[in-house]
């Protein structure tokens, strides 16, 4: 059994969405974390910014061809999402359910899902989010489903605030909110500690040090 006095091992991590909020600032934690990172960008001034942050773009789209910015990666990070676009079918469901697919055929095994509090009861969230959260409930229990080494995270509502370290974890959270910062050092984190595998919680800022807080997932 690796010591907890070890450092975590060095992995090369592939991002999908990282040129979104999370994603990037994953890319830049992970590629200062010494770990290789490639992310999937779909526009040249995306992949600047994501060779600032120390990673390696890989040009595609989660619509068309994604494929290659998995060549070679230890582990996945989901941190997609429609967004604005609306497109929530084709990339919060049918996208992530097709690297689902392809991890189970290809690998590697271990996928880290940024999705989104109340997957499991939009009824009670805001109506705005209803439709979004009803098809993430979908690639969810795909994700669920899979067998693959999956943790999925799903945060509150997101604000590009400093990160404060300072979470609170539930299965369900309180209604709340957390900085895209703590998002990225959480999945960062996660992949390091086993007992994050084959789980899933809502987290949102509160009062207990992320490291303690993932400690008792």
């Amino acid at each position: 059994m690796t010591s907890t006095s070890e450092p975590a091992p060095k992995l090369t991590l592939a991002i999908l969405g990282a040129a979104g909020g999370v994603g990037r600032r994953l890319a830049a934690q992970a590629s200062a974390a010494g770990h290789q990172v490639r992310g999937l960008v779909r526009r040249e001034e995306q992949a600047d910014r994501l060779r600032l942050h120390g990673a390696e773009p890989v040009m595609g789209d989660l619509t068309g061809n994604w494929g290659a910015v998995l060549d070679g990666a230890d582990a996945v990070v989901w941190a997609a999402g429609a967004g604005a676009s609306g497109a929530f079918e084709a990339i919060d469901r049918d996208a992530l359910i097709a690297v689902v697919d392809v991890l189970k055929d290809r690998g590697p095994r271990r996928l880290i899902v940024v999705s989104s509090m109340g997957v499991d009861r939009p009824e009670q969230m805001p109506p705005f989010l209803s439709a979004v959260l009803r098809v993430k409930a979908v690639s969810d229990a795909h994700v669920q489903a899979s067998g693959l080494d999956y943790t999925i995270v799903r945060p509150g509502g997101l604000t590009d605030a400093p990160g404060t370290g300072q979470i609170q974890i539930g299965m369900p959270a309180p209604r709340g909110m957390i900085a895209r910062d703590d998002v990225a050092h959480i999945v960062l984190a996660c992949l390091s500690l086993p007992q994050t595998i084959q789980k899933t919680f809502e987290v949102v800022g509160g009062e207990t040090s992320i490291a303690e807080a993932l400690g008792k997932v």
